[in-house]
């Protein structure tokens, strides 16, 4: 494989741990990357996992799920699909020590969490759940969210700690794998009109973020401004790019 027009940099694994059975944490040194971006949860940055003759396979895009600023430390969640997707299929088999490289965080990656703002709603399915564990680590104490979260069963739900007031709605396929089951636009349908004041992030599969980006907009008269939406991965594609994705 072609190395990518940008700067790659090498990294191990120093800490792997399931969070859920489906979830897979590893940490990383990361003091001698580029600097993060201070108070910017959702940066996402490519990762390439080994290959035969050790030769990097295909990147893939990552969400920072945390970065410590003190002790450096990187941390990457990754869904383990149960399939031989590239780097899916690596980091169900990482262990301490094995090395990697990955990419700088993309520049226009990233959420602005905004002091101002009081009530988030925030929608994704499993692979948006590092973003939104950085984004809710991240609100101030006087911010509300509403979470609604499509994962397989109740296994797969996380705790998540922050200082502001959420309400979490754990959403499941029970079995389906990921399988689409329309559940997060159909919790959605069940929701008065958001206040004009309201932040809307949605991340999960390119299709069902078009259904609620539409209703966002069509039926709930959201301001473009307070909407961020992208399609994290699109059904039936290896490589989903999607123009709007930002983690």
């Amino acid at each position: 494989m072609a190395r990518p027009p940008y700067s790659l940099f090498r990294v191990a694994a120093e800490r792997v741990e399931l969070v859920t059975p489906h979830m897979k944490r590893i940490t990383v040194d990361g003091s001698h990357l580029p600097a993060f971006r201070a108070g910017l949860p959702a940066q996402w940055l490519k990762v390439f996992a080994p290959g035969g003759n050790e030769q990097a396979i295909a990147g893939r895009a990552y969400t920072v799920r945390r970065f410590d600023p003190l002790s450096k430390k990187l941390e990457l969640d990754f869904v383990l699909h149960g399939d031989n997707g590239p780097v899916s299929a690596w980091a169900a088999r990482v262990k301490p020590g094995d090395p990697f490289e990955i990419s700088a965080t993309h520049p226009r990656s990233g959420f602005a969490v905004q002091n101002s703002t009081e009530h988030y709603l925030l929608f994704g399915d499993e692979t948006a759940l590092p973003a939104i564990g950085g984004i809710l680590e991240a609100l101030p104490a006087h911010a509300r969210a509403d979470v609604f979260v499509e994962v397989d069963d109740v296994g797969d739900e996380q705790t998540i700690d922050t200082v502001a007031a959420v309400n979490f709605n754990w959403l499941h396929r029970k079995g389906g794998g990921r399988s689409l089951s329309g559940s997060l636009v159909e919790a959605a349908k069940t929701l008065g009109r958001p206040d004009e004041n309201t932040v809307i992030w949605i991340a999960a599969e390119s299709s069902i973020v078009t259904s609620l980006r539409k209703q966002a907009l069509s039926d709930w008269g959201a301001d473009r401004r307070r909407l961020h939406a992208a399609g994290y991965w699109k059904r039936g594609e290896s490589d989903h790019k999607d123009d709007e994705a930002f983690g």
